[in-house]
């Protein structure tokens, strides 16, 4: 588990540097903010208000230029003299009428100027108050850190030499009853350290051939501005302000230096630290008895002559070829380019090694030549790992899988990141290469993009607001809102106006039909009126008046054909009253006065 803690620290902070280097000065960008803000927002052109702005002017070039302290009167003195020969307050008026903008520009301009002055004051003696000496300071703390690192590095490969020796003598029986899975968890621990220590090594090779580059430019500034400044009591800006700008930028430099230094040596601790957290002790009788195998152990990190390589890689080619071996290919210094900086699968540990010994993390040896599988590069301690690892290569890819299952330690270790994609652990550690833990492959890149102005020009958002301060101010109503309650009434009035909604269901249609049908049909009444020729007849028996002839005859027929059941039961018969009631008529259309029958 101290391995994994070490690990995720390191891939966490070390390929980070440039990181922390930008949030350092960032953060002293932001610690001068309030100052700059109070010089650029300065509007008033009185006398009174200059000598402020002045002072303000003087002590933000002294913040941003991180070269003494604001509070040391000799410092500022020194910075007022400087700024006084570049910009006189006499041009503070002109300064106020400028943008923000232009206002920063002139300023991060001048705490330049300044501080170039101020480091050549000091190289000819007659200045430099609180300028700290970073060319010595960066020496005598890369000196700090390459000791550190070489006395580590010495102690490591001891280590890992005890260790290695042990793991080969732990088939004796003399030898005590140590652990052995602990002194190879040891072992990984150990070679995983040094590998760190190395890149930390390369690191501060390099920090030392930029520090010397520095102090050459340095000093050859400084020289020319020497001959430039001779017996002269005016020289041209032209050539002195470029001058005093590369030499601020360089001591800049030499600030970033030191900040790395600072920072990998923090590093250093930090995995000393885990180092002193997972120690392993031998018994002195353990390391008397595995002597004769350190004696024995060929030196691995010996590189060959090519012709050597060449010749080992085609005594293994033909081994390979008599055994009728396919899809597997011999790579040498003979058949390919850049031959020790190929990268190599397991970062160059040797798989058959690590699959026969438990777990035993042993370094390949390129000398003995690469062996290529599916497009992959392996190397093997001995001749022997190689034939073996030839006869059934799947069988040791997938040993190393399933060892780094059961030791995560190896995952970051041999470079297994592809196949363990789903690793939480490492996704959050950022894991990185060998090469990009070595600086060989750019961590950061810049990537620009560029789009259509107004794509959709007729739309017009109306909420849309610019200014940070009203949204601010719309932030906090909204925010005062969720602490005030909604209050409201009904008037008689507003209950009328109120919009209601309702639904209409139509009736539904139903239709019925009957098991019988009928109909009826009326009769139609047809009357006959006779004697209206003879109205009158002569009374019967010779009396005196005449009587009246005229009746009416109904003739109505029934819807049969037949003549009305109540017609008084003869077609076409006059009724009399008494007929028409016995008949059931219901109706007599003229009574006669006597019971004369009266003939058609």
């Amino acid at each position: 588990m101290e391995t994994v803690k070490m690990q995720v620290y390191f891939d966490t902070n070390f390929p980070a540097q440039a990181d922390f280097l930008h949030r350092e000065k960032q953060s002293h960008i932001n610690a001068c903010a309030p100052l700059l803000r109070d010089i650029c927002e300065v509007k008033v052109k009185v006398i009174a208000v200059y000598e402020a702005l002045y002072r303000k002017i003087v002590s933000y070039l002294l913040l941003r230029s991180h070269v003494g302290s604001p509070t040391d009167m000799r410092v500022v003195r020194e910075a007022t003299a400087g700024l006084e020969s570049v910009f006189p307050q006499s041009e503070l008026s002109t300064f106020i009428s400028l943008s923000r903008q232009e206002k920063e520009a002139q300023l991060n301009g001048l705490a330049q100027l300044v501080m170039g002055i101020r480091l050549f004051n000091k190289q000819l003696g007659k200045g430099g108050e609180g300028v700290d000496d970073l060319p010595e300071l960066c020496v005598r703390e890369l000196s700090r850190l390459t000791a550190a690192l070489t006395s580590l590095t010495r102690n490591t490969e001891e280590l890992i030499q005890t260790y290695s020796d042990y793991a080969d003598s732990s088939q004796n029986p003399r030898l005590g009853d140590l652990s052995l899975p602990r002194v190879r968890s040891a072992l990984v621990f150990r070679r995983e350290f040094l590998i760190y220590l190395d890149a930390l090594q390369e690191q501060t090779v390099r920090s030392q051939a930029t520090l010397s580059t520095l102090t050459s430019r340095y000093n050859d500034t400084v020289r020319d501005l020497k001959v430039t400044c001779r017996a002269k009591t005016a020289v041209p800006v032209d050539q002195v302000y470029p001058q005093f700008i590369l030499l601020a930028n360089l001591w800049q430099n030499y600030m970033d230096e030191l900040f790395l230094l600072a920072f990998r040596q923090g590093i250093v601790d930090t995995i000393q630290k885990h180092a002193q957290a997972f120690t392993l002790e031998l018994p002195v009788a353990v390391l008397t008895l595995a002597q004769p195998f350190r004696k024995e152990r060929p030196a691995l990190t010996f590189l060959g002559t090519e012709s050597h390589v060449i010749s080992k890689a085609t005594d293994l080619m033909v081994a390979l070829a008599v055994k009728g071996i396919k899809g597997i290919e011999v790579i040498h210094p003979g058949n390919t380019t850049q031959y020790y900086r190929l990268p190599v699968e397991y970062g160059g540990f040797c798989a058959h090694t690590l699959i026969k010994r438990d777990g035993l993390v042993v370094p390949g040896d390129k000398n003995l030549g690469l062996v290529k599988y599916r497009d992959k590069l392996y190397a093997f301690s001995s001749d022997e790992a190689i034939r073996e690892f030839t006869k059934l290569p799947e069988r040791y890819v997938e040993g190393v899988l399933e060892a780094a299952r059961r030791s995560p330690d190896l995952v970051q270790m041999l470079h297994l990141y592809p196949y363990f994609p789903t690793v939480e652990a490492l996704e959050h550690a950022k894991s990185f290469t060998r090469q990009r833990l070595l600086g060989h492959i750019s961590l950061v890149t810049e990537v620009g993009t560029q789009v259509d102005t107004h794509v959709v020009d007729e739309y017009i958002d109306l909420k849309y607001e610019w200014n940070e301060w009203e949204l601010r101010r719309r932030a906090l109503m909204l925010v005062n809102l969720r602490t005030k309650q909604t209050h409201s009434t009904q008037t008689n009035g507003s209950h009328f106006r109120r919009e209601n909604e309702t639904q209409h269901y139509n009736p539904k249609a139903n239709h019925s039909q009957t098991m019988c049908s009928s109909s009826t049909a009326t009769p139609k009444t047809t009357t006959y009126m006779t004697g209206l020729r003879h109205p009158t007849a002569q009374r019967a028996g010779g009396g005196g008046d005449n009587v009246p002839r005229f009746a009416v005859v109904d003739l109505t027929v029934d819807g049969d054909g037949l003549p009305a059941p109540y017609g008084g039961g003869g077609f076409g018969s006059a009724l009399t009253a008494e007929k028409a009631g016995m008949a059931g008529a219901g109706r007599v259309l003229r009574p006669r006065a006597d019971t004369v029958d009266a003939g058609v």
